[in-house]
C-alpha cells in the first residue's frame, strides 16, 4: 500500500513539474516581427517601447502569442509541425538503443501545439483529421523515445545520453530508475519498502 501511495505522489509530482515547466516556457523570450506600428505598451511588468511595422523585437512567449493572436505580430520560429516531423524522422532513423537529441522545450511546445489544434477543430479553423494525425505522430514519438529510454533505467547511463533527453524525460527516467533500484534491493537484499 505504501508503494501505491508513493507512486501516486510521484505522478502528482510529475504534473506539478510540468506545470512549472510550462510557466517557465511562457516566460522565455521569443522574437517577433511587428506587423503594424504600435504605441508604447505596458502589460503587467512588461514594457514594450513604441514599435514600427517590420521591427524585430524580443518579448516573453505569452506576450508574443497574444500579439500573434491579435494580428499585431508574427512569431519568428520554425513551425512546430515541421519540428515534430523532423524529431519523429530522426528518432525512427536511430537504432533501437539510440536516442536522438530533442530541444529542452520540445514537450512543452508539443502540448501547446496539440492543445491549439484541438481548440481550432472546435472553432472549425482546422479539421479534426489534422488534430488526429498530429496526435498520432506525437504518440508515436513518445512511444519510440520511451521504449528506448526505459531499458536504460536498469543499467548505467552515460552523460551523452542525458544530454539528449528533455527535462520531462529525465524526470521519468529518474523516477523509473528509483523504482527499479528499490525493487532490486528488495529482491536481492530482502529489505522492505519504507
Amino acid at each position: 500500500m505504501e508503494t501505491v501511495v508513493s507512486m501516486q505522489r510521484q505522478v502528482s509530482g510529475i504534473a506539478t513539474f510540468i506545470q512549472d515547466r510550462e510557466m517557465e516556457h511562457l516566460l522565455n523570450p521569443v522574437k517577433i516581427v511587428v506587423k503594424q506600428n504600435l504605441p508604447k505598451i505596458s502589460i503587467a511588468s512588461i514594457e514594450i517601447g513604441e514599435t514600427k511595422e517590420g521591427d524585430l523585437i524580443e518579448v516573453p512567449r505569452w506576450v508574443a502569442e497574444a500579439f500573434a493572436e491579435l494580428g499585431f505580430a508574427e512569431v519568428q520560429e520554425e513551425s512546430f509541425e515541421v519540428e515534430m516531423l523532423k524529431a519523429l524522422s530522426r528518432e525512427r532513423i536511430q537504432s533501437s538503443n539510440q536516442l536522438s537529441t530533442l530541444a529542452g522545450d520540445f514537450y512543452l511546445k508539443l502540448k501547446r501545439y496539440l492543445d491549439g489544434l484541438e481548440e481550432n477543430t472546435q472553432s472549425r479553423r482546422a479539421s479534426r483529421l489534422d488534430y488526429e494525425e498530429a496526435h498520432m505522430k506525437a504518440r508515436d514519438l513518445v512511444k519510440l523515445r520511451t521504449v528506448k529510454l526505459l531499458p536504460l533505467t536498469v543499467g548505467e547511463y552515460t552523460p551523452d545520453m542525458m544530454q539528449k533527453v528533455t527535462p520531462e524525460e529525465l524526470k521519468l527516467f529518474n523516477m523509473v530508475r528509483e523504482i527499479v533500484q528499490q525493487w532490486k534491493r528488495t529482491v536481492l537484499e530482502g529489505s522492505r519498502d519504507e
